[in-house]
């Protein structure tokens, strides 16, 4: 290979390295919260058999990390009904699929909406205003 050629491959090695991926570079904002990586539907919910068959459906997928981050204040974060930690929750494993993604502040919903991770996602950032 020429230096010139060689030149070339590196700069389009770089540029393809440096280009987000489509998941990071799709942020779908509603009323009360940012998502990226994901689907958002906020103020929407799940029904229990629902999720029963959304969790039926994704439970030998692949784990997805989840970050939900709370601007200003405090808060817990709640997956199809259960506590899973108090904010920052970072990198909290998974299934993709459907699920009710609730922010609280003690009995005051911050945040509430249905978020649809895709089954090749491998992060999902939500920041809640």
């Amino acid at each position: 290979m020429t230096p010139r050629q060689l030149s070339r491959l590196a700069l389009l090695s770089l540029a393809c390295a440096l280009a987000p991926t489509p998941a990071h570079a799709a942020e779908e904002c509603g009323p009360d919260a940012c998502v990226s990586g994901a689907g958002w539907a906020s103020g929407e919910q799940l029904d229990d058999s629902a999720r029963a068959r959304e969790a039926k459906r994704n439970r030998k997928n692949k784990d997805v990390q989840l970050t939900v981050q709370v601007a200003n204040g405090r808060g817990s974060v709640f997956v199809d009904g259960v506590w899973i930690a108090p904010v920052p929750a970072l990198y909290v494993p998974i299934k993709p699929g459907k699920h009710d993604l609730e922010v609280r502040d003690g009995e005051r919903v911050i945040a509430r909406g249905v978020l649809t991770i895709p089954k090749k996602a491998g992060e999902v950032s939500v920041r809640v205003f």
